[in-house]
């Protein structure tokens, strides 16, 4: 069932991360390149052009704007032109403030490598800005290496940029998969289950562990499909297939409002918009190609 050539959302920026080239000269010399490009965030959200683009800048036209720590964040090497990323104030001018968007809102429409580079952008600065203390001495880190990581000069610390790992898995049974939706989703949107994984434990326990507590399912034959970073804030999705003989849903309220069992041809219509039996998962989000590769294949 694995769809080896698959291209997940949030994947495929085309970066060389240049983390042998990140040196206080080498990242002065890649901000005058005059190839060099800036992607602009507010508050995680970036900054578009109408046709859908991002709107891309040399970082020589932030000259004077005040933009938030840390600066400058070299997200990678594309093409041999340098990419960085700054979040912005507020209070910034350089670009009209309607053109900063919901990631969630325009991802759907937005090209595979610009949603990508935007999507590890705001990655690296939401880490950034939950995490300016050193967890080990309390003291202010500062940001090292372009962004790649933080480093706390009182105890010599490094901190990297961290990212967590969550399960999300489509339970089958038969020619049946077993969908759930989260209190407040928009109204009939269901999604296949997920939950992070635990210290000591496996994908594949994540997985049985999981789906039991959700729905008392009792799952096996556990495999992988494909993963998807996830950037809100920094998930690593591992997409999971499983199987079960159960039927009976005995719904945690705590964790879903409902879970329900859809046959293969009932969400095979939904994804032909031959049906409306539930809203099916936004096209950037890694359920919604599980679900699609289950029924074209």
């Amino acid at each position: 069932m694995t769809n080896m050539t698959q291209i997940m959302p949030f994947t495929a920026a085309g970066l060389d991360y240049a983390e042998d080239r990140r040196t206080i000269e080498s990242l002065k010399r890649f901000l005058n390149d005059p190839a060099a490009q800036t992607v602009l965030l507010k508050d995680g959200k970036p900054a578009m052009r109408e046709d859908g683009s991002l709107w891309m800048i040399h970082p020589d036209e932030l000259k004077g704007v005040n933009v938030l720590q840390p600066a400058p964040v070299l997200l990678g090497i594309k093409d041999k032109s340098p990419i960085f990323a700054f979040s912005v104030h507020e209070s910034q001018t350089l670009i009209p403030e309607d053109a900063f968007q919901e990631m969630r809102f325009i991802a759907g429409r937005m090209n595979v490598e610009e949603l990508a580079i935007a999507g590890r952008a705001r990655s690296l600065f939401e880490w950034h800005h939950k995490h300016q203390f050193c967890s080990n001495c309390g003291q202010k880190v500062m940001s090292a290496a372009g962004g790649m990581y933080s480093h706390c000069g009182a105890c010599q610390t490094d901190h990297f940029p961290r990212v967590n790992p969550v399960v999300i898995m489509l339970v089958l049974r038969g020619d049946r998969c077993l969908l759930g939706r989260s209190p407040g989703w928009p109204e009939g949107a269901y999604s296949a289950l997920a939950g992070f994984i635990s210290p000591g434990e496996s994908m594949e326990e994540a997985c049985m562990r999981e789906t039991l507590e959700e729905t008392g399912i009792s799952v096996t034959d556990v495999k992988y499909v494909f993963s998807q970073p996830w950037p809100f804030p920094s998930q690593l999705m591992m997409g999971l297939t499983c199987h079960t003989k159960d039927e009976k849903i005995t719904l945690n309220r705590n964790e879903l409002e409902a879970a329900n069992w859809f046959s293969k041809d009932t969400v095979r219509a939904v994804f032909n918009k031959e049906s409306d039996a539930f809203l099916r998962p936004p096209r950037f989000t890694i359920a919604h190609h599980l679900l699609k590769n289950w029924i074209e294949h």
